[in-house]
């Protein structure tokens, strides 16, 4: 059986040395469990058994975190492959239909509605604050569908910002070319183009962990 979620967990985490100097940013200690613990609970509370989570920095620390968690595989990549790259490297691996999330976001987002979304593609998206890049949308029947992404395609003025959590279809990872790339300035910028990106408005829980203050707020 193939997974149905996937962590991102590779990056060097450079906004937060020296703490990653010598521990991976999702292993990072938060209330007491490393981070990645808490982005495993998130993903298994609806229903994601088999997770897959890709590793680059410090990777051996990832895989033997990993070796204790039934169901998770985590994928080493030798060289840094980035959001699209590393999906497009553990393709087989994933199911037809999957949940992406990040080693380094704290969140509650509603997984269900991004599986059961009618979309190849589907974010969580967020009022817009701070430095987060535009995401435009539209409302229709079907809820809302995203028009544009800042620098990438379409209307660059929206309210929304991308959670960095989706679901997406395994068979758009075609979009995406071999070795490093973006998932939103490749296979995304397409699908947006096309139509076929929804969006599922999300107002609760989201912390995204990338400055030491970010961080502090949440370790306990």
């Amino acid at each position: 059986m193939r997974a149905t979620a996937f962590i991102l967990a590779a990056g060097f985490g450079t906004r937060l040395r020296p703490l990653t100097d010598h521990t991976p940013k999702p292993l990072l200690p938060v209330r007491g469990r490393p981070l990645l613990d808490h982005v495993l609970d998130h993903a298994r509370a609806y229903g994601h058994e088999r997770v897959v989570v890709n590793a680059h920095w410090l990777a051996p620390q990832v895989v033997a975190w990993g070796a204790s968690r039934p169901g998770v595989t985590v994928v080493v990549e030798p060289s840094i492959l980035g959001t699209g790259g590393g999906l497009r490297n553990a393709r087989a691996l994933l199911a037809d239909r999957f949940v992406v999330l990040n080693g380094d976001i704290l969140c509650d987002v509603d997984l269900g509605a991004l599986m059961a979304a009618r979309a190849p593609a589907v974010m969580a998206l967020r009022r817009r604050e701070g430095r987060h890049t535009a995401i435009s949308a539209v409302e229709g029947d079907g809820g809302l569908r995203v028009t544009g992404i800042a620098g990438v395609v379409g209307p660059a003025d929206g309210a929304w910002h991308f959670t960095g959590v989706h679901a997406i279809d395994n068979v758009e990872l075609d979009r995406v070319p071999a070795g490093e790339a973006c998932i939103i300035r490749t296979a995304y910028r397409e699908l947006v183009a096309e139509g076929k990106v929804a969006g599922i408005a999300h107002p609760g829980a989201w912390t995204d962990i990338g400055t030491h203050a970010e961080y502090e707020a949440v370790a306990g």
